[in-house]
């Protein structure tokens, strides 16, 4: 039995999976650096001399989003975070394929 109204807004499997993902990460230089992994991560606007991949800790999970693979790093010293991409090598997805092609004609 469904519920009246239930099927006004349908969802498509489509856009949902072509959605935009939010940023977590809010920079501020006014608020103290924190880590509150999945709401939210408050880091400096800038990178420190300190921010190194050595320094970097993965926050999470990976996530896969269209496609491409990312996670959210931030530095141990410092708190300065970023939304690190992994290299899509090996994926055969669509939009890693579409965005390749985008790149290789930028490039020309």
């Amino acid at each position: 039995m469904r519920r009246i109204g239930s099927n006004i807004r349908k969802q498509i499997s489509d856009a949902k999976a072509n959605r935009i993902t939010k940023n977590i990460i809010r920079y501020s230089d006014d608020e103290q650096p924190r880590n509150d992994y999945p709401r939210c991560i408050v880091s400096p606007v800038r990178p420190s001399t300190c921010c190194s991949d050595e320094n970097r800790a993965m926050v999470g999970n990976t996530r896969v989003v269209d496609g491409f693979k990312f996670c959210y790093k931030i530095c141990q010293e410092c708190g300065h975070a970023v939304r690190f991409y992994f290299p899509a090598i090996d994926s055969t997805s669509p939009a890693v394929k579409e965005y390749r092609q985008w790149k290789r004609y930028m490039v020309q």
